[in-house]
C-alpha cells in the first residue's frame, strides 16, 4: 500500500478545502513542515491557511489562538509564514506581528511602540550574532559579557512589564568565518568563546515565563550551507537562509506548544521491527535483532532515547499486534532490552486494529487522542491511524532502523519548557492511579473507597519553589478548569501582589502515591467578595472530592479575611465540561447566565454566602495555614 503522504500535502489540502473539510485541509497543509527546507511549499501552505480561516468554520480546528510578535533583528517575512504553518501543526492559530529590520530593541524598550499596541501573548526574539556588542577580541571579557547579558535581560523585563507576554528567544550562532580560527575557542576574550559563554549565561538567568531555543542545534539540523546562506543576507538581509527558516519555525512552535500545555504526553510503541528487529512470535527470543551489531545497537540507542523521554515526563505505552506472552518475553528475558515492563504504563498486545487500541489507551490514561504519539515501523498501520485518528501524532519512521532515533527526536510536540518533580514521577503516578482504580472496582461502596484512600490536600501559598509548577498547570490543564485563563509567570506574581489576593497550589497525597502539586486556586478581592479567577485541578484526582475540600478551605479563608461571599465563574471552552459541576456541587448558587458568541453555551456566575457552610469533604484532610494565618498573609 502506498503511503498517502506521497501525494503533495498542498494538493491534498486544496482538495479537502474544496470539499469544505477545513480542519483536514489545514492539518494536511501543515505537513509541508515534514520537509522544512521546502520554502515554496511553506509559502503555499501559509496562503492556504489564510484562505481557510476566512471560512465560516475556519477556526474550528484551533486548540488555541494567540497573538505572536516576532521581534527579529533581520528580515522575517518568510519566518513569520513558516511560524504560522508550523503553529497550525500543533493546533495553534497565530496572528503575527513583525517588528521589522533592526527595530526590535527600540520597540521592546518603548512602552508606546507598535509592538505593545499589538498586545502580544508571546514575543519571539530572533536576533543574529551581528547584534551582539562583543568585540572580536576583548581585553575585559567578563565585563563585556556581563553588560551583554544585562542588555538582553533588560529586554525580557521590558516585555514582561509592558505586555505580560511569554518570551521565546533563540540563542546566538557563531559564524563559520572566524578570523581567529580555532583560537576562537581558547582565547578568553575571543568573540566565539564569548558567544558560547553568553548562551550559557542566558540559560543560567532565565526568569519564569522565558524559554530558550538552541539555535546552534537548529542550524546543525538545517545544515551550515542553508543557515549561513550569504546570498540572502546581501540580497534581502535574511540572517537565516531561506532553506533554514522551516527548521527554525518548527523549533519555535515546538517550544510554543510546550509553553501552552499542548505538548504530547504519551509515546505509544509498536514492538516488532520498531524497538527490536524481527518478529518475536516467529523468530523467538534468540532471533530478534537487539544489540550485538550495527542495526541491533541502533535499536538499543532508540530504546535509550525513549527512556530519556520517559524520565523527562512522557508516559510509555505499548500497542502491538502480538500474542501477549510473546510480546512480554523480550522485556522479561532479553539481556539487551533497555525498556522494562515497569517503564510501560499501558501494555496492549492483541490482534485488534490499532486505531481501536489507541482509543482504548487514551481512555485508560484519561487523555485526549491529541496527547498520543504513535511509533510503528509499518506504513500500513501508520496510514490507518492517520486516516481514522487524525488527532494522534504519527512518526514517519524511515526504512532503516538507524534513522529511528532522529525521526522521533524531530517529531513535533515532544519539547518541554520546564522539568518539575511531578514530570519526573509521571510513570509512577499513572501506575499508582491504576492500582487505586483496581481497588475501587472491588470496594463495597464509593464512600468506603474514598475513606480508604486516606487523602491529604496540602495548601501552600505561591513561592519560588512552586511557581514553575503552578504556571505549568495553568498552561496545560483543560478539563477540570473553571475559566481556562492562561496566566504566565509574571501574571501570577502580579496577581499575588494585589491586596487580599489568594494564589494557592494544592498538593495531594494518598496511601498509593504522592501526586504532587495538582491544583491551583487564584482569587482576588472584589468589594465584599472574594472572586475566583482560576480554579483548576489535574484529572488524576478527579472524583475524589478534593475540589470540595479546597473550596471549603477557600470559604474559611474568605470568612476569616472579612469577606461576605465568595464568587466564581464557569466559562465553557468546549474542553472543560467536567468542570461544570465543581461550583454547584460545592454549594455555590447560580446567580447569572451570560450568553457568549458561538456554540459553547453561556458563562455561568455563582456565589456562596458565607453565612452558610460549604459542602463538606470528609474524606480529605486539608493541611496548610489556618484561615486566619492565610488571611493575614494575604493582607
Amino acid at each position: 500500500m502506498t503511503d498517502s503522504r506521497a501525494v503533495s500535502p498542498i494538493a491534498k489540502a486544496r482538495a479537502l478545502l474544496g470539499n469544505g473539510r477545513v480542519s483536514g485541509a489545514i492539518r494536511e497543509a501543515s505537513l509541508v513542515l515534514d520537509h522544512p527546507s521546502d520554502v515554496a511549499g511553506i509559502i503555499a501552505a501559509d496562503r492556504l491557511l489564510a484562505e481557510a480561516v476566512r471560512r465560516p468554520e475556519g477556526t474550528d480546528w484551533a486548540r488555541r489562538g494567540l497573538r505572536l510578535a516576532l521581534a527579529s533583528s533581520h528580515t522575517s517575512a518568510h519566518l513569520a509564514s513558516a511560524v504560522r504553518v508550523a503553529a497550525a501543526r500543533h493546533g495553534i492559530m497565530v496572528e503575527t506581528y513583525e517588528t521589522g529590520y533592526r527595530t526590535y530593541e527600540q520597540q521592546i524598550l518603548d512602552p508606546t511602540s507598535a509592538l505593545y499596541e499589538f498586545g502580544p501573548d508571546v514575543v519571539v526574539i530572533v536576533a543574529d550574532q551581528r547584534e551582539l556588542r562583543l568585540p572580536e577580541l576583548s581585553d575585559q571579557p567578563d565585563e563585556d559579557l556581563a553588560a551583554e547579558l544585562d542588555r538582553w535581560r533588560g529586554m525580557w523585563s521590558s516585555i514582561q512589564e509592558q505586555a505580560g507576554a511569554r518570551i521565546i528567544m533563540t540563542t546566538f550562532v557563531s559564524p563559520t568565518t572566524d578570523p581567529l580560527g580555532d583560537l576562537g575557542l581558547s582565547l578568553p576574550g575571543a568573540r566565539r568563546r564569548q558567544i558560547a559563554r553568553l548562551n550559557l549565561a542566558l540559560g543560567d538567568h532565565l526568569p519564569p515565563g522565558v524559554a530558550l531555543i538552541d539555535a546552534y542545534a537548529v542550524a546543525v539540523r538545517a545544515g551550515a550551507d542553508a543557515w549561513f546562506d550569504a546570498r540572502y543576507w546581501y540580497l534581502s538581509k535574511h540572517a537565516v537562509g531561506l532553506g533554514a527558516v522551516g527548521y527554525l519555525a518548527a523549533a519555535i512552535t515546538d517550544v510554543l506548544a510546550a509553553s501552552l500545555g499542548l505538548a504530547r504526553k504519551v509515546v505509544v510503541l509498536d514492538l516488532d521491527n520498531t524497538i527490536w528487529g524481527g518478529v518475536i512470535g516467529e523468530d523467538g527470543l534468540g532471533g530478534i535483532v537487539l544489540g550485538g551489531g550495527a542495526v541491533g545497537e541502533a535499536y538499543v540507542d532508540f530504546q535509550e532515547h525513549i527512556l530519556a523521554l520517559k524520565r523527562r515526563g512522557l508516559v510509555l505505552a505499548v500497542c502491538s499486534k502480538n500474542n501477549p506472552e510473546d510480546a512480554r518475553l523480550p522485556f522479561q528475558n532479553h539481556p539487551d532490552m533497555r525498556i522494562t515492563l515497569d517503564d510501560v504504563v499501558v501494555f496492549e498486545a492483541s490482534w485488534d486494529d490499532k486505531p481501536s487500541v489507541l482509543t482504548r489507551i487514551a481512555a485508560t490514561l484519561d487523555v485526549g487522542l491529541d496527547a498520543l504519539v504513535f511509533v510503528d515501523d509499518n506504513p500500513v498501520e501508520r496510514d490507518a491511524v492517520r486516516r481514522q485518528l487524525p488527532q494522534v501524532g504519527v512518526v514517519e519512521l524511515p526504512a532503516n532502523a538507524t534513522g529511528y532515533l532522529q525521526a522521533l527526536a524531530d517529531f513535533p510536540g515532544l519539547q518541554a519548557v520546564s522539568l518539575t518533580e511531578e514530570d519526573q514521577r509521571r510513570t509512577e503516578q499513572y501506575l499508582a492511579r491504576a492500582e487505586a482504580a483496581s481497588e475501587e472496582s472491588t470496594a463495597a461502596s464509593r464512600e468506603e473507597f474514598l475513606a480508604s484512600l486516606e487523602m491529604t490536600a496540602g495548601i501552600e501559598a505561591l513561592s519560588e519553589t512552586n511557581l514553575t509548577r503552578i504556571v505549568q498547570l495553568i498552561g496545560k490543564t483543560n478539563q477540570l478548569n473553571l475559566t481556562t485563563r492562561r496566566h504566565g509567570a509574571s501574571d501570577v506574581e502580579a496577581f499575588a501582589a494585589r491586596p487580599g489576593a489568594v494564589v494557592w497550589g494544592v498538593r495531594v497525597l494518598d496511601r498509593f502515591d504522592d501526586h504532587g502539586l495538582v491544583a491551583v486556586v487564584m482569587a482576588t478581592a472584589q468589594n465584599d467578595a472574594l472572586d475566583i479567577d482560576t480554579f483548576l485541578m489535574s484529572c488524576r484526582v478527579l472524583g475524589r472530592t478534593v475540589e470540595q475540600a479546597v473550596l471549603h478551605a477557600l470559604v474559611d479563608h474568605a470568612r476569616a479575611a472579612g469577606f461576605s461571599r465568595v464568587s466564581g465563574t464557569f466559562v465553557p471552552s468546549g474542553r472543560n465540561v467536567p468542570a461544570e459541576r465543581i461550583l454547584p456541587d460545592s454549594g455555590f448558587r447560580l446567580t447569572e447566565e451570560i450568553d457568549q458568541d458561538g456554540d459553547l453555551g453561556p458563562i455561568l456566575r455563582y456565589e456562596f454566602d458565607l453565612a452558610n457552610e460549604p459542602v463538606s469533604a470528609p474524606y480529605v484532610k486539608v493541611t496548610g495555614p489556618s484561615p486566619m494565618e492565610s488571611a493575614e498573609a494575604a493582607s
